[in-house]
């Protein structure tokens, strides 16, 4: 064999044995190291929410809400432990509705709600103080109105919280942000064991399309269905409640579905 061909054959061998001992040391192993990460993220736990909640409605005495109010959450995104101190009349831990937030909307945008806006609401009267009640509807007086630096909103009649003969409990409430005096409306109802389907979409859980403007009633206002926003990440599961002497009890675990 010619000196040059033997030469070249020599370099053929050797560039195939690096070769083979290159892919020897790498392990063939990208290919299934992107499906494992995949995998992964198709199998992902779904995040979970649990609620413990109680407040007390028709008191306007911050010290009586302090003793019987209270919202406390575990979940994947973050503990709360809250409640209103009595002498401040504000929440402690100070901004609990931004920690709830996490929970109620993506990236703290009420727009991209993930449960029903007006129980994500309503979990706040556990960390509100008597102002709140009154502005919400929650004093006991079924009336609403709110008054910001002189201005008053429009008056809502027919809120509070009642339960009927067979078992189902109602939540008529409103809220106005900020320092807004035109309030939106919300409407719950349990079905006749007392349980809120969260993320079942259906018409137990109303709202108005936009604020109120005018006087109105409960009994006539238009509502719309309340459900989290089409297409994002939402909350679902039953959450048990129960009514007695003014105490309005919600507890139970919410799971995070696509």
């Amino acid at each position: 064999m010619p000196k040059h061909k033997g030469e070249k054959m020599k370099k053929i061998i050797i560039i195939s044995i690096i070769s083979v001992l290159f892919a020897l040391a790498c392990g063939g192993q990208k290919t299934e190291t992107t499906t494992t990460d995949i995998n992964a993220d198709t199998n992902a736990a779904s995040g979970t929410l649990t609620i413990d909640f109680q407040a007390i409605i028709g008191e306007t005495n911050n010290n009586v809400i302090s003793s019987n109010s209270y919202l406390k959450v575990t979940g994947s995104y973050g503990d709360i432990d809250g409640k209103i101190d009595a002498s401040t009349a504000a929440s402690t831990p100070s901004r609990t509705p931004d920690l709830l937030n996490k929970y109620r909307a993506i990236d703290n945008n009420v727009l991209n709600n993930r449960m029903e806006v007006s129980m994500g609401q309503f979990l706040l009267f556990g960390t509100a103080n008597a102002s709140r009640y009154i502005d919400d509807g929650m004093s006991g007086s079924g009336i609403a109105q709110r008054t910001v630096e002189g201005t008053t909103g429009p008056k809502v009649t027919g809120t509070g919280i009642t339960k009927d003969a067979d078992g189902v409990i109602t939540i008529r409430f409103v809220h106005a942000g900020g320092k807004t005096v035109e309030p939106y409306l919300f409407e719950m109802k349990s079905d006749a064991n007392g349980v809120f389907q969260i993320g079942a979409g259906t018409e137990n859980f109303k709202r108005s399309e936009s604020v109120v403007t005018n006087d109105v009633d409960f009994n006539t206002a238009n509502l719309i269905v309340d459900k989290a926003k089409d297409g994002v990440t939402y909350w679902k599961g039953d959450l048990q409640a129960t009514f007695e002497n003014n105490i309005i009890k919600i507890t139970g675990t919410l799971t995070e579905t696509k």
